[in-house]
């Protein structure tokens, strides 16, 4: 199974060259093998709540709804993966071993560990510390 971190989806949710060639190679990959973490859905709800609470104008208020009901379309045909109790445990033991590492990025670890997928994700310099978690960066060539 591939996890896609939050910085995946939203390459590919951006449409650019990074978020099209994510695609690409995704589409090799068996369907139901594809997935994102509970954790992924919180960061992006809460991105786009903060979008709405700023916005002052009509025509701004409108766009950040457009950006809400977009994201909720989004996640209808994305397998989101639960932090449960496995993953809370696992998360306990790698608050313990990596104590500088993000809270968030901890948890979408400890499910990503737990379910034995691969990480798909930039941000290799935090996850990349984490000796047992796989990951990889398909957004490079």
């Amino acid at each position: 199974m591939y996890i896609l971190d939050t910085d995946h989806l939203s390459l590919i949710q951006r449409n650019g060259q990074e978020g099209k060639r994510i695609l690409t190679r995704l589409l090799a990959v068996e369907e139901g093998e594809i997935a994102v973490t509970v954790i992924t859905y919180e960061e992006q709800v809460r991105g786009r709540l903060s979008v709405i609470s700023r916005a002052k104008t009509p025509d701004e208020q409108v766009l950040a709804y457009r950006g809400l009901q977009q994201l909720a379309t989004d996640y209808r045909s994305i397998v989101i993966v639960p932090f449960n109790s496995r993953a809370a445990l696992e998360h306990q033991r790698l608050r313990k071993a990596y104590p500088r590492l993000g809270n968030m990025d901890l948890k979408i670890a400890a499910i990503s560990l737990t379910s034995n997928a691969i990480l798909l994700t930039r941000n290799l310099s935090d996850f990349g510390q984490i000796i047992e978690l796989r990951t990889e960066d398909w957004s490079r060539t």
